[in-house]
């Protein structure tokens, strides 16, 4: 491989770095249901914010009161959260993909009284 390939690559890597670092700092980070943190107060959250890919909501509860399950839109809709991917912490932290994730609270009829959110991600 010449010098001069070489040079090419490590600038084209040095590049990318550069790239994928504007990307990621660029994320913001939201907190589920605003000061009201995940639970029973959510009072339409988050209706009028904007999120971009990559960007993280932060799911802050009691642990065991409440949970965070991420589902597909019919167990959003149905308050099922089988297949689910389930999180338990009290402060769980979900990187947005682009398009709607679903997040539903599966401990007894919390998800039916309201402890659910749809998030879009641009």
């Amino acid at each position: 491989m010449s010098g001069v390939n070489k040079v090419t690559i490590v600038a084209f890597a040095m590049m990318l770095c550069i790239l994928l670092q504007t990307n990621i700092s660029k994320a913001d980070t939201f907190l589920a249901g605003d000061s009201n943190g995940w639970g029973f107060k959510l009072n339409g959250w988050p209706n009028g914010k904007t999120f971009k890919t990559g960007d993280v909501i932060e799911f802050k509860y009691p642990a065991g009161a409440h949970n965070v399950v991420k589902v597909d839109q019919t167990g959003f809709d149905s308050c099922n959260g089988a297949g689910g991917q389930a999180f338990t912490s009290g402060d769980d932290k979900i990187i947005l993909t682009q398009g709607t994730s679903y997040f539903i609270c599966t401990i007894g009829p919390h998800c039916a009284n309201g402890v659910k959110a749809a998030v879009t991600a641009n």
